[in-house]
């Protein structure tokens, strides 16, 4: 079940008239509702991916960011081999 906060941000989302609607859905309904929702998710990702400019965007983000990704594999292993020779040490 949903928390309460959640219900709330699901609302201001939704709004009133498709919360109404979706409520008076039988579950047949409701299925075929997240089945047509996963489909237009799956269709906007696919729109995105064959968007050339966004190719070159993500190609452009990765090489900026290999530094990044590279001392942090770097200092991730400083971290757990410290901590594999602390609980080597006992302590």
């Amino acid at each position: 079940m949903l928390s309460e906060k959640k219900l709330e941000k699901i609302g201001k989302i939704l709004g009133f008239e498709r919360i109404q609607s979706l409520e008076a859905g039988q579950v047949d309904e409701l299925q075929v509702t997240i089945s047509n929702a996963a489909a237009a998710i799956k269709h906007a990702q696919d729109e995105l991916e064959a968007n050339p400019q966004y190719q070159e965007l993500k190609e452009n983000l990765k090489a900026l960011s290999a530094g990044l990704r590279d001392v942090k594999k770097f200092q991730n292993a400083v971290v757990q081999y410290s901590l594999h020779l602390i609980e080597e040490k006992g302590k």
